[in-house]
């Protein structure tokens, strides 16, 4: 069996399409590769957020998980302070 070096790992589970893109934006722009995945469903308003309890997933490869989740974690401590713009 050939070992993949590229294994992509979820690292957070966003509310909304806006959310998944502020954080994928923050991310690229620090040099990380980012992956979304959408729970929605085409034609059914928000069902998928409803089934599974967030819009979709954000994923990076595994060598960047430890790196992602702190800027992540940044990231969302500076919104809640005002302090990112």
């Amino acid at each position: 069996m050939v070992k993949r070096e590229k294994e992509l790992v979820v690292i957070y589970f966003p509310s909304s399409e806006i959310t998944a893109l502020m954080i994928r934006g923050y991310l690229e722009r620090k040099g990380l590769k980012v992956i979304l995945r959408s729970y929605q469903i085409p034609w059914y308003d928000n069902l998928g957020t409803i089934i599974e309890g967030a819009w979709g997933e954000i994923l990076v490869f595994q060598k960047d998980e430890k790196k992602a989740r702190k800027l992540i974690n940044d990231y969302l401590e500076k919104i809640k302070k005002n302090e990112l713009f």
